[in-house]
């Protein structure tokens, strides 16, 4: 079983945490700057992410700075200290291949014309620059009508880790 192929229809003992009433808008100070997001939009990972299988609960929103509008932020809501930069992609994209974005979809069940991927992006110091990189083995698979998703680990190596990032 690939990680996150369970769940991914939004059912289930994990989408009882997306069942409570919440508002419609909450601040959260984020290592990113104050954020607002609608926890009634909440994005629900029903196996978490890699290393955080508790962490089920997110929003998405936009990174507040302006000349990074491309990027988004991964909030979560189960723990307001864990935030991701992440980079969303269509399926069609300069970085990861559209063959193995369909084959991610199919082993998660999911429709191709229905998803979105996110990856995680690093921010790295070298020589007093920052330079950013963003983990194209690993993205997350997003399906955008239902608010599920789950993250993706590629079988293979074709894609790196640490896949440097240019402005």
């Amino acid at each position: 079983m690939m990680r996150g192929e369970m769940a991914m229809s939004g059912t289930g003992p994990a989408a009882s945490v997306m069942a409570q009433t919440l508002p419609d808008r909450l601040q959260i100070e984020s290592r990113f700057g104050s954020l607002t997001v609608n926890p009634q939009q909440a994005v629900l990972f029903p196996a978490g992410l890699l290393g955080m299988p508790n962490k089920m609960r997110f929003c998405l929103t936009r990174f507040p700075s302006e000349k990074m509008q491309r990027f988004s932020i991964l909030q979560c809501l189960d723990d307001h200290s864990i935030a991701f930069i992440t980079l969303p992609l269509e399926v069609d994209n300069p970085l990861i291949e559209r063959a193995d974005l369909e084959q991610a979809a199919n082993d998660l069940e999911l429709p191709l014309d229905d998803i979105v991927a996110l990856l995680i992006v690093s921010v790295h110091r070298e020589s007093g620059a920052a330079k950013l990189s963003v983990n194209a083995r690993a993205p997350v698979l997003l399906r955008v009508s239902l608010k599920v998703a789950a993250q993706y680990v590629f079988p293979h190596t074709k894609y790196m880790i640490r896949q440097p990032l240019s402005l």
